[in-house]
């Protein structure tokens, strides 16, 4: 098991890298950077950092900024990063895709994530660049998944695919607007909801019982607002799953 202040958690999403300091059993978090200034950001936040004994890290945004973690790692502290994958089965969890690989290494994370955060079933959205929603049974067994457009996603496509639509931002008033880019916010998320919702539902139906339903990503305060189903915003979940493994549970 891993000993309390030894393991550097790193998750490299599209958008940002999130990362950890896992101390005395929990995670201590830092302070998120834009992925896109990662070869900057390395050294300037961590080369203070005391040499963790490992570091665990997922990696969805390409093997170029892989390649950059681990060349930032090995110089600073002569140690490689482990990169975790998708897997069939492990850490409790049993993998649904056809193609367990083929499941992002962040979904795998996140499910992993949420075993630990009490008994389930589970209903795990993450609301990022894309929005994810898994379903989880109590057994750990992943029944599938949804991914969609994420906020910004959503509204950058209607500005690109459109003539007269402006990119519009996410401060608006809930409900049937009045105006243009309060039309585009609104239904961006109110798009969101209705997917979070619908997979709840869906899982719900299936199983028997309602699941426990968890957000987590950048967004998910701005979606869970509008949600009226119950929920738990876990902004670390993904770390929760990198801790899991770096603890070898």
């Amino acid at each position: 098991m891993v000993e309390p202040g030894t393991a550097l958690l790193i998750d490299i999403g599209n958008s940002r890298v999130k990362w950890g300091w896992a101390s005395r059993s929990r995670i201590e978090p830092g302070e998120p950077f834009a992925t896109s200034a990662s070869l900057d950001e390395f050294p300037r936040r961590w080369a203070g950092l005391p040499a963790p004994a490992q570091v665990v890290a997922a990696n969805v945004a390409g093997a170029g900024i892989g390649d950059s973690l681990k060349a930032f790692t090995e110089q600073r502290w002569g140690l490689a990063p482990r990169f975790v994958h998708s897997q069939a089965q492990a850490f409790g969890i049993s993998n649904g895709y056809t193609n367990p690989e083929k499941l992002g290494v962040d979904r795998w994370l996140a499910l992993i994530g949420a075993r630990q955060a009490g008994t389930g079933p589970w209903c795990v959205a993450d609301c990022g660049t894309a929005i994810t929603v898994d379903a989880l049974d109590a057994e750990g067994r992943h029944l599938g998944g949804l991914i969609a457009p994420g906020l910004a996603l959503m509204r950058a496509a209607l500005a690109r695919g459109t003539h007269a639509l402006p990119l519009a931002g996410t401060d608006a008033e809930v409900g049937l607007a009045r105006d243009t880019a309060a039309a585009i916010a609104n239904g961006a998320r109110q798009a969101a909801a209705g997917l979070v919702e619908r997979a709840f539902r869906d899982t719900a139906r299936r199983l028997g019982v309602a699941p426990r339903l968890l957000l987590t990503g950048g967004d998910a305060p701005v979606i869970g607002a509008d949600l009226e189903i119950s929920h738990d915003i876990k902004p670390q979940l993904v770390l929760e799953g990198l801790y899991v493994i770096a603890q070898g549970n």
